[in-house]
């Protein structure tokens, strides 16, 4: 199995990135969003004792739910607002912030299809 250590890295560093850009670009409340995500990354990496390989599944995990989620309304309002063409409305464009998120969402996605295969599997 891939390094949980390499897997919350990258998932940190995409995260950090995301969450500046946010900033720069002024959408301060879903800065703050990305940020609290990026939390359950930087806490993750805090558990040590017997139990720490599980706990840091369990945080990449759940963080690379999270992303997946923020990154999915991201890619429906892009979507819903091709629809707007129709009334006479502007597309939504879509900022550097939103694509490096939609590459994170892309990559928590298959975070979450190898985690749920690879270690969270039921050994009967």
């Amino acid at each position: 199995m891939r390094s949980v250590n390499k897997i919350m890295g990258m998932m940190s560093v995409l995260s950090i990135i995301t969450f500046i850009l946010y900033l720069i670009e002024g959408k301060v409340i879903f800065s703050i969003v990305v940020l609290s995500f990026l939390l359950v990354f930087l806490f993750g990496f805090r558990e040590f004792g017997s139990a720490s390989y599980t706990f840091r599944l369990a945080h990449v995990y759940v963080g690379s739910i999270l992303f997946t989620i923020a990154s999915g309304y991201v890619l429906l309002t892009y979507l819903f607002s091709l629809f707007s063409v129709f009334i006479g409305g502007e597309p939504y464009r879509l900022s550097i912030s939103d694509t490096i998120l939609l590459i994170t969402g892309v990559y928590s996605l298959i975070n979450v299809i190898y985690l749920k295969k690879v270690a969270l599997r039921n050994d009967k």
